[in-house]
């Protein structure tokens, strides 16, 4: 029963530093992928709040495995720290508990929260990721909200162009309007003047609406291009009242289809990254086989060491002994087939080589995506084996140390991963060790760690590490001083 107590106190002091550390890394992933990132492409192209809304609920959730090993990190080492300060852990370990003993209740929590983070990565993430990158694109090649200044022609409008003198402070009334229309797509035959105009959009927002007033609206009738010498009149329409509907068609958020963002491995689980894997792998297999097939058929079959004799077709010719048989212009003919050759050999090749490539880049990439929703969970288990003990040494809780010692060992973390990943998609090693070998690196730090922890060992005291060496050098002077004497 005294053991269950333990355990409660011990899981919700390290649940709250947690749930916060989690929220606050994710908002400032978010604030520095998303928002900071892609701050151009979100404003002035009157974007919903409901798109919005989609947009920045999808990337905030896309967002969170990556955190999770960084919330982990902090508050092992915020909720250890906090029972060695206050002393709770030396009691819990003068009553005979262990160092895994005690942690025994938040190893589990670690255990149930990877488990979920794989099936959040594996079959959430890329829904999630699928919708949220689809979206970003959508708004991303939405056209600017219109916006008139004044004195000068706005051209982003497809066949429109507009200019305003003067604009009202709430930007709904327009003076001195002039409208040039190449909707005819016959030039610039079609302007209007207006010494006034409210400007306004269809509930639909399909059309920009301008209620014209007091004006007039110019046409330049086109010639009839079977007559010559005809003249070009001009047609006037003073108007008091005219309404000019504008298409924004172009200006209106296009969903693309989904299905055209599904190739990439953050959109897809590991069994699906492994059938496109396998189908990379069996294509590059094929165009290999198609050059050696190229090669055997039209390249060796015609460069060979010895030719077949006209006369004995049985018997073979050295190459030296057919061609000092030929004739000058006859040799001139056979190189020129061979650099013809040559070249379409050269010529297949760069076309081939490419490709191979491409697929190659393309196989790098999903076998890392797989890699990593696999790297991530067992992250968990390193870091919270780095930040459990390293609180109960350093003996500090709260938002101060703890704090700085969390974040350099995450920034070590998240640099390692990252030059890592960098590495294998240039493809200067591996993937699968790129992607394991920054927990390779943390993990005997974590057991070093805990040994630390779990023998009450001071992880500072450098007398605990060159003890040995100054105990040496104290003997040495000692020797030195009684030789003197």
């Amino acid at each position: 029963m005294r053991l269950k107590k333990l355990h409660s106190l011990i899981l919700r002091t390290f649940l709250p530093p947690f749930i916060s550390t989690l929220f606050i890394s994710v908002f400032l992933f978010f604030l520095v992928q998303i928002v900071i990132t892609y701050l151009d492409d979100l404003i002035g192209k009157g974007i919903s709040t409901v798109d919005l809304l989609k947009l920045f609920t999808y990337a905030w959730i896309a967002i969170i495995p990556q955190c999770i090993p960084l919330a982990v990190l902090l508050g092992s080492i915020m909720c250890f720290g906090n029972l060695a300060e206050n002393y709770e852990l030396a009691a819990m370990k003068s009553s005979g508990l262990s160092l895994f003993r005690i942690i025994k209740p938040v190893f589990v929590f670690i255990i149930l929260l990877s488990a979920t983070t794989f099936v959040f990565n594996n079959f959430v993430l890329p829904i999630v990721t699928l919708k949220s990158q689809s979206l970003l694109w959508d708004i991303r090649q939405k056209k600017p909200a219109v916006f008139i200044k004044e004195g000068i022609f706005y051209n982003k409008i497809d066949n429109y162009s507009i200019r305003a003198g003067t604009k009202s402070k709430n930007n709904d009334t327009l003076k001195d309007l002039l409208i040039y229309d190449h909707s005819a797509h016959q030039g610039n035959i079609v302007q209007l003047y207006a010494r006034y105009g409210l400007i306004t959009q269809t509930s639909d927002t399909n059309y920009l609406v301008l209620r014209l007033l007091n004006g007039n609206r110019y046409e330049e009738v086109q010639k009839d291009p079977g007559v010559t010498n005809q003249s070009r009149p001009m047609m006037q329409l003073s108007f008091k009242r005219m309404q000019v509907n504008i298409p924004l068609v172009d200006f209106k958020l296009k969903r693309t289809d989904e299905e055209q963002f599904k190739g990439h491995g953050e959109m897809l689980n590991i069994w699906q990254i492994d059938s496109v894997s396998d189908s990379l792998r069996g294509q590059i297999d094929k165009r290999f086989v198609t050059i050696q097939q190229q090669a055997k058929s039209y390249f060796f079959t015609w460069t060979t060491t010895f030719l077949k004799s006209n006369a004995h077709p049985k018997y073979y010719l050295q190459v030296d002994t057919f061609y000092k048989r030929l004739t000058k212009e006859e040799a001139l003919r056979c190189i020129e087939n061979a650099m013809n050759l040559i070249r379409s050999s050269n010529a297949f090749l760069d076309g081939v080589i490419p490709n191979i490539e491409s697929d190659r880049s393309g196989l790098i990439s999903f076998t890392i995506e797989w890699h990593s929703k696999i790297a991530v969970c067992f992250a968990c288990f390193v870091l919270f084996f780095v930040g459990a003990p390293l609180g109960a040494i350093i003996k500090k809780g709260g938002m101060g140390l703890p704090v700085v010692v969390a974040v350099f060992f995450f920034l070590a973390y998240f640099i390692l991963t990252e030059g890592f990943r960098s590495a294998a998609e240039e493809g200067a090693i591996a993937p699968w060790i790129a992607m394991w070998a920054p927990l390779a690196i943390f993990l005997p730090i974590s057991v070093f760690l805990t040994y630390k922890a779990a023998k009450d060992s001071s992880l500072f005291n450098l007398y605990a590490y060159f003890g040995w060496a100054i105990e040496w050098f104290g003997r040495f002077k000692k020797k030195e001083k009684n030789k003197t004497r």
